[in-house]
């Protein structure tokens, strides 16, 4: 299901700084961000409101070019991407999986899986097949039918996560994907993280204040305004339905 990474960083930031507002009034929401990610690692971006991890990640998924800086994915520098080109790549290479699900109402459990991939100009076939493939990766390819309004909360974000991944990304980014779900339903979701980092190799980026949530990634980058001031793996990572890691 995933494209094949050629690169050993899909994650390479240089001195990134994005600005809003000129002169005296300029404010910088990232300020001199390093950042590097190897292919197959499960990171955690914490840090308080207002600390620049949402516009980080925003930068890091092409949803946003940063005001100074270097950002390579996968090799590829994506700094100054047109919005087409931007889009275009962000569309087959990178999966979103954010805290409000966002999903259709009116289209079923498999056409919102399908759904990013009409935009990335998959064929049909592969489209349907990919979305089947990707809703019995979740476990959920018995409700391929049924519309968000007949799902519970943690399934839907299920599907929200099969369609991230089944356009095959080499990156998935997910914002507070816990935020919205009771605390069995949030050890599911990271338990499916934790499933797709290990046996398909899949490289994730968790946005999360949480640090509950952080535990479970195997490593942990802190944000503070717009500063990174600690990058430390998780010694004692938590395994979703499972013992604590030690010396990860």
């Amino acid at each position: 299901m995933l494209n094949k990474v050629e690169h050993a960083d899909v994650i390479d930031a240089k001195g990134l700084i994005r600005q809003h507002g000129q002169g005296n009034a300029a404010i910088k929401a990232i300020n001199g961000v390093d950042l590097t990610i190897k292919a197959g690692e499960m990171v955690a971006l914490m840090g308080p409101s207002g600390s620049g991890k949402s516009t980080l990640m925003q930068i890091l998924g092409l949803l946003d070019r940063p005001s100074q800086g270097e950002y390579f994915l996968a090799g590829k520098n994506v700094s100054r991407l047109k919005k087409g080109e931007a889009a275009s790549l962000r569309g087959r290479r990178i999966g979103f999986v954010f805290q409000g699900i966002h999903l259709l109402a009116r289209l079923s459990a498999i056409r919102n899986v399908e759904l990013p991939m009409v935009y990335a100009r998959f064929s049909s076939t592969e489209r349907r097949q990919r979305a089947e493939a990707s809703l019995a990766r979740v476990g959920l390819s018995a409700l391929a039918g049924r519309r968000p309004n007949q799902l519970s909360g943690g399934q839907a974000q299920r599907i929200a996560i099969a369609r991230a991944v089944a356009p095959g990304p080499e990156l998935l980014l997910a914002d507070e994907p816990t935020g919205a779900l009771d605390r069995a339903s949030g050890r599911d979701v990271l338990a499916l993280f934790q499933e797709l980092n290990q046996e398909l190799g899949l490289t994730i980026v968790i946005v999360t204040h949480d640090p509950l949530v952080g535990q479970h990634a195997q490593r942990i980058v802190e944000l503070e305004d717009g500063r990174i001031i600690a990058d430390r793996p998780v010694l004692d990572r938590i395994v979703a339905h499972g013992t604590p890691e030690v010396g990860v």
